[in-house]
């Protein structure tokens, strides 16, 4: 069946009214022509009108004449006065003779869409918001796989459907209320862009403390600190310096501005989003508004005094975890004492033979642990797991540790504990000096939970030679391994920036997600929409849904945990002069959540203060107020 036959109408509404023929409405229009719709299409740029009749639609002289013409009629337009003139304006669709149904597929701020939706309701049109994400795919408006949130009356809906289908390949219907796609899709622009924000602090500090930037990008995408940035932005047009991804800085500022204020005026507290905001606007102040999106980093890049490239400019970039060797050893792995029954279990499972605390108690460890290991493995694999206490005594407590163990003196060194990146160079230091000691610096990304499963992420630095002769050991800790170089302190700041985005992340996703509960928004039509869209990342696709939701709160990671890492970045990023706006509020809010609650809380429980704030419940119930 043509697609054209979908559209349950009279003959007349066969023909598909398109205006704003911009960066998204003209592959928009391109595709729906393409698809043999009859398509009727207007913008002020004769250029851009020229290349959809190419693909066989027809011209039209005004809005008006569209609105004359066809009774469905679609618009994606960049700013609110061009919404505006061509609504309502004189020669607008309110003064057409056939529309019946109104579709803006631009982003607007609901209180735009409600008072449109209420003027050209007068006039006899039932209006449909719904506003576009692309996923963070760049031809994802061209082959039709956009993301569409759409909210209005349901009968103008299943009209507009079919041709909606057509451009997105997820289509979500939010509700009846005007404005309330408007509300979803600034909350998920809000993650995409905040997202991309933090994310430029991020590598500029790796950069500017040597860090390779696509193994950075390898280790971010690798777990939560994952976000569209990271996954599209970052290697198809910041590592590359294309900065050709397609959206100009002046919308993005837009949407950004639109979301703190509504959220603003729902009552939901935007600290982090609103440093990210800021961050954007300089931006702006500098002439940045008809730039890519994507140049941001360049301001970051000069208060910093570096440049964020990849070596590869335009190639895949191809993973760089390091593949399992067999080379064995026997090891000394500094652990802190929470992670050390899940990093034990999990050894001896993969047939290590492993003393906790100190090699007296190795023989008793063999025992129990040899008959469920081969006899090989039994004989080759031996580490010690030392607990060493928190806090920067760590150097001394090593070194002591060294000296009473002189016997053992050539077992390497490899400590898992998450340290300043100057205590790291400092320990280093302090055990090259005893000659035989290898020592490794192997910061742990993970839980408890993850130990046990052996699902850790391990960044390693040191000397070449002692991480081949550790991979073994390293590969029976972690699911992934990654290798940053032989530079001492450069695994701790690379683990610290991890932990520090992620955390920042999720705080971005705490206000993102209470805004939407007090908009009226389910946290589930939220996923949905995110998961498809540019808002994706670990805390709105699995973290906030499955821990915060349900109300279980167990992720594994702790408040004091996110302190300390947005901490250590922050000390790091002092001593480089780079500057960490977003970070820096983070850790404040992180801070504050400690204070509020507990060091020791999950960091899931970070939402419910931005609830007690908000008054409201980020809860599968249809609950927007908690009871007075």
């Amino acid at each position: 069946m043509p697609v054209s036959a979908a559209i349950e109408a009279s003959e007349e509404s066969l023909l598909i009214g398109f205006i704003g023929l911009g960066a998204m409405g003209g592959p928009m229009a391109r595709r729906l022509a393409t698809l043999g719709l009859p398509l009727l299409a207007y913008d002020i740029n004769r250029r851009a009108v020229q290349s959809v009749v190419a693909c066989g639609a027809r011209a039209a002289a005004s809005p008006k004449a569209v609105a004359s013409a066809a009774s469905i009629v679609f618009t994606c337009l960049p700013s609110l006065a061009a919404l505006r003139e061509v609504a309502l304006g004189d020669d607008g669709l309110q003064a057409g003779r056939a529309i019946k149904i109104y579709v803006d597929l631009s982003t607007t701020g609901p209180q735009f869409a409600r008072e449109v939706s209420a003027a050209l309701k007068r006039a006899g049109i039932t209006m449909v918001d719904s506003p576009i994400t692309t996923g963070g795919v760049q031809n994802a408006a061209k082959e039709g796989k956009l993301t569409i949130m759409s909210s209005g009356p349901r009968a103008a809906f299943r009209n507009a459907e079919p041709i909606l289908k057509q451009l997105g390949s997820n289509v979500v219907y939010i509700g009846a209320k005007p404005g309330q796609a408007q509300t979803m899709k600034l909350l998920n622009n809000l993650l995409s862009t905040a997202g991309m924000a933090a994310s430029c602090e991020a590598f500029v500090l790796g950069v500017k403390a040597g860090l390779d930037p696509e193994i950075m990008l390898e280790i971010i995408n690798s777990g939560e600190a994952s976000s569209s940035a990271t996954r599209n932005r970052f290697p198809h047009s910041v590592l590359p310096r294309c900065f050709n991804f397609g959206a100009r800085m002046a919308i993005t500022i837009k949407d950004i501005t639109l979301c703190v204020k509504e959220a603003e005026e729902l009552g939901v507290p935007m600290w982090v989003a609103q440093a990210a905001r800021q961050l954007w606007a300089y931006a702006i102040s500098q002439g940045a508004s008809e730039n890519d999106s994507t140049t941001l980093i360049t301001y970051l890049e000069s208060w910093a005094g570096v440049e964020v490239r990849g070596r590869a400019a335009g190639k895949r970039i191809r993973t760089r975890a390091i593949k399992r060797t067999t080379a064995n050893n026997d090891f000394v792995l500094l652990c802190e004492d929470r992670m050390k029954s899940g990093l034990a279990r999990r050894l001896r499972e993969q047939g290590w033979l492993v003393a906790v605390d100190s090699p007296a108690r190795k023989q008793a460890a063999k025992r129990s642990g040899s008959r469920k290991a081969s006899a090989s493995a039994a004989t080759d694999h031996h580490c010690t797991l030392v607990c060493v206490p928190s806090g920067n005594e760590l150097r001394d407590f090593v070194v002591s540790w060294r000296r009473a163990h002189e016997g053992k003196r050539n077992q390497p060194i490899v400590n898992l504990c998450s340290i300043p990146s100057t205590e790291a160079v400092a320990l280093d230091a302090a055990l090259a000096n005893r000659r035989t000691t290898v020592y490794l610096d192997a910061p742990l990304t993970g839980t408890p939970r993850d130990a046990g499963q052996g699902t850790l992420t391990v960044i390693v630095a040191g000397p070449k030679p002692a991480f081949e002769q550790a991979q073994a050991v390293l590969h029976a800790i972690g699911s992934q391994v990654f290798y940053v170089g032989e530079r001492p302190g450069a695994a701790q700041v690379m683990h610290q920036i991890n932990g520090s985005l992620s955390s920042t992340l999720f705080a971005l996703a705490c206000e993102a997600f209470v805004a939407g509960a007090k908009a009226g928004l389910p946290p589930e039509t939220m996923t949905r929409v995110m998961s498809n869209g540019s808002g994706r990342n670990a805390a709105s696709a699995r973290i906030i849904p499955e821990q915060v939701v349900t109300r279980q709160f167990k992720h594994g990671k702790r408040i004091v945990d996110a302190c300390r890492e947005l901490t250590l970045t922050s000390e790091d990023a002092r001593r480089q002069g780079v500057t960490m706006w977003i970070a820096d509020k983070a850790r404040q809010l992180y801070a504050l959540a400690a204070q509020l609650g507990r060091p020791q809380d999950d960091i899931t429980r970070l939402i419910t203060h931005y609830e007690k704030w908000a008054n409201v419940e980020v809860t599968a119930a249809a609950r927007p107020e908690l009871p007075g």
